[in-house]
């Protein structure tokens, strides 16, 4: 991985660590004002519905973000810690994890159809597996990106035919 590769991936990795524990709400800084009007819930109002039945809490206060929103922070979180750890992967996978995302995207989008629905009713743990799944599987799909084993791999996907994608 070059320096430009190396600095972009620790730039996102502060950047999701931070929105993680932004998301964890007032809660966990102890503050005491209603958690309506709390920096946090007004940094995530227009990502999250933010219903407090669907959200965690901590300190008698619920987080930022609903259960379904903090798994998918938390999950691209854990799946970018974990991309240098997947450098095994290598382009030709990376289709099949981008029907996996697919298919996991489809699955909260039926999880939330069938709750409004009235089919069932899903749980906060529920909900922050589903979002972990999804989080953590976009973030694997960076992995071809960041991680790229030799140029001589690079070649035999590519047909043999030099790409700037080392560069």
């Amino acid at each position: 991985m070059c320096f430009k590769q190396r600095a972009l991936y620790f730039l996102v990795l502060v950047m999701a660590a931070g929105i993680v524990v932004i998301a964890l709400g007032g809660g966990l800084f102890g503050q005491a004002n209603g958690w309506y009007m709390q920096w946090q819930h007004q940094a995530f109002s227009s990502l999250c519905h933010q219903i407090s039945e669907r959200s965690f809490w901590i300190n008698g206060q619920p987080m930022a973000v609903c259960s379904r929103c903090l798994g998918i922070y938390a999950g691209f979180l854990g799946g970018w810690i974990l991309l240098p750890f997947l450098t095994f992967f290598n382009f030709r996978k990376l289709v099949a994890y981008k029907k996996v995302f697919l298919v996991i995207v489809g699955i909260n989008v039926l999880d939330f159809l069938g709750n409004l629905l009235g089919f069932w009713q899903n749980t906060l743990i529920s909900r922050l597996v589903l979002g972990l799944l999804a989080g953590s599987t976009a973030a694997v799909l960076f992995s071809g990106s960041f991680f790229i084993k030799t140029h001589k791999q690079t070649e035999a996907y590519y047909g043999g035919v030099t790409t700037n994608i080392l560069r």
